[in-house]
């Protein structure tokens, strides 16, 4: 049995990110953000981690809104 080149080859290779690489560079951006906290017990180092997080996610927020502003659109408000 004989495999194509093309099912193995590198050179047939589509150009583009892989997933391993996109997974890879955000674990590393997640240690990078958590390093300091790593030096607590578990307890405080998920306490931080959380509060880096909703600052995060606060920090979006913040940037949608403002955006929207520019644009004339904000986005609706949830109840």
């Amino acid at each position: 049995m004989r495999t194509e080149p093309v099912h193995w080859a590198r050179a047939f290779f589509p150009y583009g990110s892989n997933c391993e690489s996109v997974d890879n560079n955000l674990c590393e951006s997640f240690n990078n953000a958590i390093i300091e906290s790593r030096f607590y017990p578990i307890i405080s180092q998920q306490e931080m981690i959380r509060k880096k997080v909703y600052a995060r996610i606060q920090e979006q927020r913040r940037k949608i809104m403002i955006g929207g502003e520019k644009k004339g659109k904000l986005p609706k408000e949830r109840n």
